[in-house]
């Protein structure tokens, strides 16, 4: 066996061939840790392969240097002098290959941990320090050359805790004994610090109880997990793992082990199917991804691709089948490892409207407690920025980015969790082929720096960027699984056009022989629980997967974006403010000086006051219907995200309403003092004391009504461009049962489906208001028009009614378009 020796410091590390890649960089949960600011979080990577060691640069801000030059890849045959963060001035790191007969083993010791050699030791062997080990305590510390402590008095075996497999040949980095209470949280005062944004200030105890210990979550937005389940408070048993954020600590009695998710982490895939009545979309898909790799799925349309990556993801889990997330069940644990997997769907997951910055900062408000503050959120940002090279775009509108900035902005809010698993769907569709391969490259850098890539793409320009392929043909059957240098020679093709070609024409040949190329795999039982969940209505029974974070927060966050997006965005910001405008220029093309006063000769009748109010009251429903028919559909891709990642969709809708809610009284407000600018106004108010502000309300509430049914239009629709006819069809119908046009009151069928319009309610309030039965000629008999309080409060209580009722049906609407639908 071979080992690699680093000497960095005036210390010496150890690590041995076959073990897990070693981190070298500036993080405290590196390997080998350099706290030098030239150095990245995680600069280099020390890994065993092919029969050597290389090490790989982690995508390193000020990069690392042999011989002066800048080198991403080096095999370690020989001794080599690496300097990083600059080519004269950087941190001297030497690294040489020693081979050994028969390495040291310490008892307990997992394979891959480094020892640390401590300079002047007189016989010059290495000072072997083991890290803890699972169900064992930890060493006790010694200083070098002092004498060994005497033998603890012969005892019971300490109970050696059964490994979770999602730990198995991983190296804890912190061990804490269980005292009677222990803090865990974020903040510097715990005795447990997890350095993680997803980690509340205070998030949860580990607390003695009789019956041993028990962990409570603290109220935290993103969760404390017991074995991959949510709880507000559980008892521990050997074997457990408490999550937060990123971080494991596995219980064993006495002690709890951290382990941090750093990015590195497995994926396979067992026998995913999805069916669709009977049509199936996916067939055993299985596959086994590495550490740090870039897969890229490709096929034929109709191949399946995006069924797979939902299934992938858990956004839309396959019907049989399993996904592994480093040996986790990922569909059994999702509401712990959702923060873990960043998905970036074909469109946009950002406002185009707001600039990159902006848009960042309202996506990391939503995705961070509130404990976290904005500058911990705008640092966060920066570093974002900075690995994606948009630092420089950070204050330009998304709308003004190429396609390939615009795709690397959506990868940047994906990134502010840090997730170890990124998918991509169609990432370069509509992109030439330059911007093309720099959002390959930019995967390609991501993959090198420790996280797994999955992208669906239809473009094969740079297939060859990526560690393995994955071919689906029609029906969701894998054709082909492996290296890219594999590809062509497995289809016996001459070019990637050639490929998609067979596969097209012949899916069933190309997988069934696959399958007989395929190495066998040995079938993996679901994981089992290490406790299993309690029964329903246990009080210890895990939360629902989503959210905790404050309902009113969420809101008003929400609140404030959608108030920014409609300010950025001028054209659509000015047709707010002129629509009101407008409509009012068109009610003083009514001919008459009458207004909405009764005639000064009692004898006379006039029939502009209703006119006029048919102006106020369907100018209302188009201001309505204009402002929320395309909200929803324009954002759709946003909020399948965020839902995903823990947004309520009652403070989603709520943040809506509220908004427009105030935005139609003012547009209400506008549209009808000048409207009736220079008219003449009822004589007496009924319920609010000035008629005016009477039909300023019932023109607020019904333009408030229509915004909501615009809304429930916009989450049935499939684009923006579907939303025009139905606004037409929708203010015509308004127009037609309003009562405004012609009696409506008492003909059968019609008089019912009036009910259903807000028009008619409207209508009726502002009619009661202008006592229009005693101004118009020949008016029908319609008591909604009585000019009596009682008929005022009814019609506006039935538009505060229907707007609920739509509300209500809004957010049913929305579960189309949530995680699993």
């Amino acid at each position: 066996m071979t080992e690699l020796l680093v000497g960095v410091g005036g210390a010496e590390h150890r690590f041995d061939a076959g073990g897990p890649a070693a981190i070298v960089g500036r993080d405290p949960l590196c390997q080998v840790v350099i706290d030098d600011p030239l150095v990245s979080r995680q600069h280099l990577a020390l890994e065993w392969a092919d029969g050597r060691w290389w090490v790989r640069d982690l995508g390193s801000s000020n990069g690392t240097f042999l011989n002066g030059r800048r080198v991403q890849r080096v095999p370690v045959e020989q001794s080599v002098a690496l300097l990083l963060g600059n080519a004269s001035t950087g941190v001297p790191i030497q690294l040489r290959p020693a081979s050994v007969v028969s390495p040291t083993v310490v008892p307990g010791r997992p394979g891959g941990v480094p020892e640390t050699v401590v300079p002047g030791r007189p016989d010059g062997a290495p000072a072997t320090v083991p890290r803890p080990v699972l169900g064992m305590p930890p060493p006790a510390a010694r200083t070098p050359n002092a004498p060994p402590a005497s033998p603890a008095p012969a005892g019971p075996a300490p109970q050696v805790a059964v490994v979770p497999p999602s730990v198995v040949g991983r190296t804890p980095s912190g061990s804490y004994r269980a005292g009677e209470v222990v803090r865990i949280g974020r903040d510097a005062a715990n005795d447990i610090v997890l350095t993680d944004l997803l980690v509340s200030r205070r998030h949860a105890e580990l607390r003695r109880v009789d019956r041993g210990y028990e962990v409570v979550d603290l109220g935290t937005r993103n969760g404390t997990f017991v074995n991959g389940q949510r709880v507000s408070f559980s008892l521990l048993r050997p074997g457990d793992v408490v999550g937060a954020g990123h971080h494991q600590l596995v219980f064993d009695g006495t002690m709890l082990y951290e382990y941090v998710d750093t990015g590195r982490v497995s994926l396979r895939a067992e026998s995913l199917t999805v069916t669709a009545g009977p049509h199936t979309l996916l067939a055993e898909v299985g596959f086994e991804l590495p550490e740090s790799s870039l897969l890229a799925v490709v096929g034929p349309s109709g191949a399946g691709k995006s069924t797979l990556l939902g299934a992938l993801t858990g956004i839309r889990p396959a019907t049989r089948g399993t996904v592994r997330y480093q040996e986790r069940d990922l569909y059994a644990e999702y509401d712990d490892l959702r923060h873990r997997i960043g998905l970036v769907p074909q469109d946009d997951i950002l406002h185009r409207q707001l600039t990159v910055r902006r848009a960042l900062r309202y996506a990391a408000a939503l995705r961070f407690g509130a404990d976290v503050s904005a500058r911990e959120r705008d640092q966060r940002i920066d570093e974002v920025l900075a690995k994606l090279g948009l630092t420089e775009r950070a204050d330009q509108r998304i709308s003004t980015l190429s396609g390939g900035q615009r795709k690397r902005t959506s990868v940047a809010l994906e990134l502010l969790t840090e997730p170890s698993l990124l998918f991509l769907d169609e990432p370069t569709s509509g992109l030439d082929p330059a911007l093309d391969r720099d959002v390959m490259l930019a995967l390609r850098d991501l993959a090198d720096g420790g996280r797994t890539v999955c992208v669906v793409t239809h473009s094969v320009l740079h297939l060859n960027l990526c560690d393995r392929i994955l071919v689906l043909g029609r029906g969701g059957r894998v054709c082909y699984f492996g290296p890219p240098d594999g590809l062509l020679a497995f289809f016996g093709a001459q070019e990637y056009a050639e490929v998609f070609e067979r596969v097209a024409t012949e899916p069933e040949a190309w997988a069934d022989r696959f399958q007989q190329h395929a190495t066998p795999r040995t079938p993996v039982e679901p994981t089992a629980r290490i406790a299993p969940p309690p029964p329903a209505g246990d009080p210890d029974a895990p939360g629902a997967a989503s959210s905790r974070q404050g309902f009113w927060r969420q809101l008003a966050i929400v609140a404030r974006r959608t108030i920014a997006v409609t300010l950025a965005d001028r054209l659509y910001a000015s047709l707010l403010v002129g629509l009101p405008l407008g409509l009012a220029l068109l009610a003083h093309l009514v001919p008459g000086d009458d207004g909405l006063a009764k005639p000064a000769n009692a004898l006379h009748r006039s029939a502009e006051a209703g006119q006029l109010l048919t102006i106020l009251v369907i100018g209302g429903v188009f201001m309505g219907l204009a402002g929320g028919i395309r909200e929803l559909v324009a954002e759709r891709a946003i909020y399948r995200r965020e839902r995903a990642v823990g947004l309520s969709p009652g403070a989603y809708l709520g943040a809506k309403l509220v908004v427009f809610a105030v935005l139609n009284a003012a547009q209400a407000t506008v549209f009808v003092l000048v409207a009736l600018w220079g008219a003449k106004r009822p004589a007496a108010a009924l319920v609010l004391g000035s008629p005016t502000v009477e039909l300023v309300a019932a023109v607020a509430l019904v333009t408030l009504a229509s915004t909501v049914l615009g809304l429930l239009i916009s989450a049935y629709v499939s684009t923006t461009e579907q939303t025009m006819p139905v606004l037409v069809g929708l203010v015509m119908a308004q127009l037609v049962l309003s009562g405004g046009l012609f009696a409506v009151a008492g003909r059968a069928v019609v008089s019912q489906l009036s009910w259903l319009a807000p028009a008619r309610w409207a209508y009726a309030a502002a009619a009661a208001t202008v006592d229009l039965k005693k101004v118009m000629p020949d008016p029908p008999d319609d008591t909604l028009w009585d000019h009596d309080s009682g008929r005022w409060l009814i019609a506006a209580g039935v538009l505060v009614g229907q707007t609920i009722v739509l509300l209500i049906a809004t957010r049913l609407a929305l579960r189309r378009h949530e995680p699993g639908r």
